[in-house]
Formats: C-alpha cells, structure tokens, sequence
C-alpha cells in the first residue's frame, strides 16, 4: 500500500511539475516571442481559369487588381519573417455567371508559413468590367456624288470586294451599329477609277460614332463610257422623181455608249454603221444595219446594230396657170413713151414635190411678173419670176413673149383762127 500511494503521489507531482513548466514556459515565450498582429500589404493574387474568359467569349475592360492586404496575427519570430509573397490567393475567373458580373470573389488566403493565423483581408472581392465580343458583317452604302465630264455617262459606283464589312469588336458597340457609309465625291471623270474611300460609322439613329470607321476602308470601282451620236452611211440615190421625208427618218438607238482607252474616246465623237444600199429605192424601208465598231472600244449597254426607218415617197407635180392679164409687168417706164404688151395668152408653173406640201402653196402668194427694166422697143422672152414657195421645186423656167413698142404719134388738130377768111365778093375778071 506505501508503494501504491507513493507511485500515485509521483504522479500528481509529475503533472504538477509539468503545469508548472508549461506555464513557466509560456510565459518566457510570451515574455521572448510573444503573439503579434500585423496587415501585409499588396499580396499578390493569382489569376486563375484565365482561358474561360476566351471559351465563353468574356473580354475585360482595362486590368483588374491583382493584390490584397492581409491581417495576419502570430508569434513575432514567425509573423516579422513573412513577406507578401508567403500566401496563396486566387481571382478565378470561372466564377464568371454573366456579362453583367461587376465583382469577382478573391479565394480565401493562405499562409505558407504554420502558426500564423489570418484575421483579415481586404478587399474580398475584385471589381471587374466585362464585355463580350461580338462579329457582324455591315453592307457598305455607297454615298457617291459624281460629275462626268461633257459626253461620258456613269454606268455604275461600288463597292469592289467589302459590299459586307466584317466588324468585330465589343458587343454593346456592335449592337448600335445602324449603317456604314462610304463617301466618294469626284468631278469631271471621263475614265474608269479605283479608289479607295474611308467609311465613317453611324448608330441607329443616324448619328455618326467618331472614330469608329477609322480603321475601315472600302474599294470602290466607278465604270464610265462616252456616249456617241450614230451616223447612218448610206450608198446609192432613191429611184428618180422619189424624195426621202427626212423628219421622218428613225435612227433606234440614235446614240449608244462606248468603253475604250481614254485616249480613243476622247476624240471620238461618233460611231458609223456599215453601209446601207439605198439605190433605186423608192418606198419605205425598214431594216436593221450593223454599227462599225471603232478599234480599241466596246459597246456597253448598246446593241451591236440599230433599227433604221426611212419614208420614201414619190414626188407629184402641181400645175398653176396664169393668164396674161394676172402677170404683172415690173420697172416699166412711167412717162408714156412705151407701150408693154404680154403676147403669151397663157403660162403654166409647174412644181414638183411632196404632194402633202404642194397642196399648201395658194395661187395667188406665187405673185408670178416680168421684168423689163432697160428694154427697149422690140419683141422679149422674158422668164417669169414669181414668189417660190418653201416646199416644192420649180419643174423647168417659164417664159413669156413681151411685146415692147413705141407709143404712136398723135397728129394735130386744125385752128380754125389760121385760115384766111373767104372773100365774100371775089374781085371781077378783068
């Protein structure tokens, strides 16, 4: 029983004994290298599942902040030794829900080092901006304003190889995107161009967004051509006594475009067709006949020949008689000394022409009349002149016998006052 009870006591005492140093040791460890709190600052985070933000089309405006302060509390032997790159911490981007997410949360810390405790951080939570990237192909409207030079017409502006304008940038931008315009202006173009023309940007409501089209630029091709009369070549004459009605006459196109080399189609100024036989006729013809392409140029929008229509109708004569009493006699001598006469009873015009016109002329406006001014006494063919009309043509000259003579001599009358008066008692024979 002593030996039990002393064994029991050792115990007591060894337990005592170890309190007592426990105690005493803690207490010159607190006195030595007692706890500390201290905050370590700008702890770097690790950026983590950076790749989800390509995989889920993610993009991030501007950097976000990659380090934290840390509140750490352990013994001051331990806490003085540790930097701030003795932690663990992460920014995982995985954490990614929505475009709309404006923080990120920061992973919990960890200190590397053991027997320290973390109190504190700040700021649990990163603010971050996304946006997502967005492709879309825009059409290119072409605003053009284009003044051709005299003669050349513009067939066609556009654009070469961007109708579509690929744009790939952030999705709220590309969302307000109303058109893209080209403006191309260009003055006296007598040619063919290529040129390239800066877009400018515009949203949907019509407001141009500056800066947005800098990068973009279109091709655009301008396709001319010279527009040239058409002159129809004819060979041969229409058959006798038969006259084409030139107002009539129907070239179809009477002017037609051509593309060539801009030194060939200066000059140009018209374009001729193959030779149309026209010898002995003597009605209407309606044909095609094809257009003598000059060398170094090509139609364009134009047919390679023309319709041709030419009225061919056949002359009439018209006949107008004059008797000698409604031929008037001009520049006759008005003292008396001459006597005109008109021998010819009758004088008949003829005119030739279209019988639509000849219907027009009025007898009376031909006016027909003589000529004897300086003649003298004697027997005249005189042509007659007359007041021709504008339509028709005089068949062959008249001519009319004038007779031109001397005025007779009045003899003089007997004065009675100048014979001797009659001896009324003649004298006796002696």
């Amino acid at each position: 029983m002593k030996i039990g009870n002393w064994f029991k006591k050792d115990i007591k005492i060894k337990i005592l004994a170890f309190l007592i140093a426990l105690l005493f040791w803690l207490y010159v460890s607190n006195v030595t290298n007692p706890f500390k709190t201290v905050t370590v600052y700008n702890v770097p985070v690790t950026e983590v599942n950076r790749d989800y933000l390509d995989q889920n089309n993610y993009r991030l405006r501007g950097t976000p902040r990659t380090f934290i302060d840390i509140t750490i509390r352990g013994r001051s032997g331990v806490v003085d030794k540790i930097r701030s790159t003795d932690f663990d911490v992460f920014l995982d981007y995985s954490q990614i829900k929505s475009v709309s997410d404006r923080k990120l949360a920061v992973s919990e810390p960890v200190c590397l080092f053991k027997n320290v405790t973390v109190e504190s951080y700040t700021p649990k939570e990163i603010d971050v901006q996304l946006y997502r990237e967005k492709l879309k192909y825009f059409k290119v409207d072409l605003i053009s304003s284009i003044t051709m030079k005299p003669g050349y017409v513009l067939l066609s502006a556009s654009v070469l190889d961007n109708s579509e304008m690929p744009v790939y940038m952030e999705e709220a931008i590309i969302d307000n995107i109303g058109s893209i315009k080209a403006f191309l202006e260009l003055t006296d173009v007598d040619r063919d161009i290529v040129q390239q023309v800066q877009c400018r940007v515009f949203d949907k409501k019509g407001n141009e967004i500056p800066g947005l089209g800098k990068e973009m630029k279109v091709n655009v091709r301008v396709e001319t051509a010279k527009e040239v009369l058409v002159s129809l070549v004819t060979r041969g004459r229409l058959a006798a006594n038969h006259i084409e009605i030139a107002g009539n006459r129907v070239i179809e196109p009477y002017r037609v475009l051509l593309k060539g080399a801009p030194e060939v189609l200066e000059n140009l100024k018209e374009i001729k067709t193959e030779q149309l036989d026209i010898d002995g006729l003597d009605k209407d013809l309606n044909t095609t006949i094809p257009l003598v392409i000059p060398e170094g140029t090509e139609l364009v929008n134009s047919p390679e020949e023309i319709r041709v229509s030419i009225d061919v109708e056949k002359l009439a004569v018209r006949g107008f008689e004059f008797t000698k009493d409604e031929i008037s006699i001009l520049n006759a001598k008005n003292d008396g000394s001459l006597i005109y006469e008109i021998i010819t009873d009758k004088a008949l015009v003829q005119f030739r022409g279209l019988q639509s016109e000849l219907n027009n002329i009025v007898p009376s406006s031909l006016r027909p009349a003589v000529d004897v001014a300086d003649l003298g006494e004697g027997t005249h063919q005189l042509q007659l002149n007359m007041n021709l009309p504008e339509s028709g043509s005089l068949v062959q000259r008249v001519y009319v016998e004038v007779r031109i003579s001397k005025t007779p001599e009045t003899p003089p009358e007997d004065d009675p006052t100048d014979e001797e008066p009659a001896d009324e008692n003649p004298p006796e024979n002696p």
